[in-house]
Formats: C-alpha cells, structure tokens, sequence
C-alpha cells in the first residue's frame, strides 16, 4: 500500500523531479514547457512481469534483438512497462537496469549498469530519490503488488519510440491519471507524461521522461 502523503502542486513535484532528472545519469531531458527479469505469466499480466497491450496505435517496426543486458528489454511496451512497475513499486535499482543515457552530440547512448544501479555513490543515491520522487506520483491508491502495467503499441522511427501516458495503464487506470490524482491545483489538460525509450546494443531501454504543465 502507498504511504500517505500530502499532495503537492503538480508545478512543484514537477519542478522537483525536473531537477533530479536533469542532474541524474540515466534521465535526462525533462521539460517543464508544455525484480523484473521473472517471467511473464500465462496471462502476461504485471504479477510475473509486465505486459504490453495491444492497444489501438501502429505497429511498432520490428524492433533488433541483441545479447541481453542487465536490464534491456526486447520490446517497447516491455521496456516502458517494467520501468514503470519498478516506480510503482519504489524499487529504485530494477528501475535503474532498464535506463540508459540518450545519446548526446558526440557521446553514444549507455544503458545503465548493475555496478552502478546497485552501488552506494553519488548517482546511485540520487537514482533512489530520483525514483522515491517519481513513486509517490505514479502509484495509485493501493496498487497491486505486483502492479498490472499495460503499455500500448507505439510507432517506432530510428529505434526510438515515445509512449504519452494515456497509453500506459497501472491497474487499469492511465498513467496520466494517476499522475493528476496525486496533484492538486492542475486540470487533467493542462498535464502531460510521457516516456521515452530508445534501442541501445539491440536491446530497448527507457531514455527520457517528459512532464509537462499548461
């Protein structure tokens, strides 16, 4: 069960998680303008894994496959739905596994690595407030344990795909919505979410989270 906590603004958890994520290793990018490795179950519901819904949207291309990671995934929608079941469930280092560095001018893209994730130093330490931050805006009131996280079928260009949260689902409910039940003083259209993933060494990570406000 989530612990209570006293809302906030969504201008200031935003403000605050724009902060971490911009000092932060494997996030980066936020806007304010506008153990996860089980298998799935036979269902492929979130109780073994995260699963991907088919959802309305394009088919994704064909996405490469490569020597697994400590935390790459095969897909998109597995990529994105493991991440988040991790901030649901304020699990900062299975949350850090599926990570990586966009690429930038000229350094490439670096999927986080376990040594790091699980490591005592700076970014270690800011990866698990980063995380406790952003738990305390995406998990809904009594979350399952472990949560059911849907993640609908996106259009993938250049081995990058990006997922708004109204097409990621935490127990039936958007992630967009949960986000705005856990702020005050905002209209569900002045709120956006969305998370970014890319393929770095054949395997699909999430890059980038966007929130936005007005």
């Amino acid at each position: 069960m989530k612990t209570a906590m006293p809302k906030k603004t969504a201008a200031g958890w935003i403000a605050g998680v724009c902060v971490l994520l911009a000092a932060a290793p494997a996030l980066t990018g936020c806007s304010t303008d506008s153990d996860s490795s089980k298998p799935k179950g036979k269902d492929g519901s979130a109780s073994a894994a995260p699963s991907a819904s088919t959802g309305t949207t394009a088919e994704p291309t064909p996405s490469p496959t490569g020597r697994p990671g400590p935390g790459g995934r095969s897909t998109v929608q597995e990529a994105v739905a493991t991440w988040v079941a991790a901030v649901v469930q304020d699990q900062p280092k299975k949350a850090c596994l599926v990570m990586a560095t966009s690429a930038d001018g000229g350094s490439p893209a670096k999927p986080n690595t376990a040594a790091m994730c699980g490591g005592d130093t700076p970014q270690a330490r800011q990866m698990k407030q980063q995380v406790h931050r952003l738990h305390a805006s995406f998990a809904p009131d009594q979350p399952k344990n472990p949560p059911t996280v849907k993640v609908a079928k996106v259009p993938v260009a250049d081995q990058k795909a990006t997922v708004d949260g109204e097409q990621i689902t935490v127990d039936g409910q958007t992630l967009k919505a949960i986000v705005l039940s856990n702020s005050t003083g905002v209209k569900e259209d002045e709120i956006g979410v969305r998370v970014e993933a890319a393929v770095v060494g054949g395997r699909w990570y999430v890059t980038d989270l966007g929130l936005s406000v007005g």
